[in-house]
């Protein structure tokens, strides 16, 4: 019982806090006896120019706006000053290392730092880097997941938050909240591309042997949608971002220019997600034949809900396709309706991946 009642005391409580280039998003969620649920959660726009591919450029606005407070559309405050908080997946560098199999604590660290210089084309003292041993590991070699960012990144975003009135319990990669939040926690999981399309770019996420293994982003997102629209129709921005909600991939509206419209960018992603499947193919699952081959493509992000783009992309790569669902490890009681409508709860899925780190603290 003491052991249970110091853990609980040493546990601060906390909530995500997703830091992208034009949004700021939070989520707190409750743990109890185990099961967690939605408290609070909510969004705040960040004007264009102050952060841009996940680079902070102007420290003073992102500050002011975090000291301005946090608050959902129903009034409710967020007063915890300890976060789980985003970093940028344009900024990371995410390899596997196979390391010999009878290696372990302080020897598994030294064999890591030794390989971090020669896949990560920045010197030791330019970067951070954290590792995870995952998977069960073969007789011949172990998996380890290594993840790392330019220092001069990393201290911007805890500078930002340290003067924005947060402490940030840990940071992480924008990747591993969406697949903590996506893939369903102790269930056993076929490969899996997770889709992350947001305002200003496409990520890619491989999730297999219990891990994220590979993740890539390419500058192709919502904005660029509505950009392609407004072009083709002759439309202010504002109205393309309707249209693009209205009619999506329906050849049949606005005589099927919206369509042609969207078929470049669209081709653009599809053609990326098939070389990610080839990668897989030719490099992880050829060493990995335990793992088995892709048999899903999750899609999350704020224009994951785009009318006809599961159908689409499903066509393209010749796989399941379907919009994920953020809440699959979040309890919503029997005959409730879910705290976030499904087709805004897939733009706070990496929040809602934080918000579950935060819940139960994992260092």
């Amino acid at each position: 019982m003491f052991q249970q009642l110091t853990r609980r005391m040493l546990r601060p409580p906390a909530f995500g806090l997703d830091i992208s280039d034009l949004s700021i998003k939070f989520a707190r969620i409750a743990a109890e006896r185990g099961v967690f649920r939605l408290d609070v959660f909510g969004e705040i726009e960040v004007p264009a120019g102050v952060i841009n591919g996940g680079e902070i450029q102007n420290e003073s606005e992102l500050i002011r706006l975090l000291r301005a407070g946090l608050r959902s559309e129903t009034g409710q405050h967020v007063r915890e000053r300890f976060c789980v908080a985003s970093l940028p997946e344009e900024k990371s560098f995410v390899h596997i290392l196979e390391l010999p199999p009878n290696i372990h604590g302080e020897d598994l660290g030294n064999a890591v730092r030794w390989e971090v210089e020669g896949v990560v084309p920045l010197p030791i003292t330019e970067m951070y880097y954290d590792y995870e041993p995952f998977g069960k590991g073969t007789t011949d070699h172990q998996d380890v997941l290594l993840i790392a960012f330019p220092r001069s990144i990393i201290d911007s975003y805890h500078r930002v938050l340290i003067a924005g009135g947060f402490v940030p319990l840990a940071l992480e990669l924008e990747s591993q909240s969406v697949s903590r939040a996506l893939i369903k926690s102790g269930a056993p999981t076929k490969p899996t591309i997770i889709m992350d399309i947001g305002a200003t770019r496409t990520s890619f996420i491989l999730f297999a042997g219990g891990s994220l293994v590979f993740t890539k982003s390419i500058p192709v997102g919502g904005r660029e949608l509505e950009q392609a629209i407004a072009a083709a129709l002759g439309i202010p921005l504002e109205q393309a971002r309707t249209v693009k909600i209205e009619a999506g991939l329906n050849r049949g509206m606005r005589d099927g220019k919206v369509f042609a419209a969207l078929a470049p960018e669209l081709g653009t992603i599809a053609t990326e997600l098939e070389q990610q499947l080839w990668f897989y193919r030719d490099h992880t699952a050829s060493q990995h034949r335990d793992w088995g081959d892709v048999a899903r493509v999750m899609l999350c992000g704020g224009d994951a809900n785009l009318i006809g783009l599961e159908q689409y992309l499903s066509a393209a790569v010749r796989r399941e396709t379907a919009v994920g669902n953020p809440f699959i490890n979040v309890a919503i009681p029997a005959g409730s309706v879910p705290p976030i409508p499904k087709n805004l709860s897939l733009k706070y899925t990496t929040a809602l991946g934080l918000g579950l780190r935060a819940a139960a603290y994992m260092p």
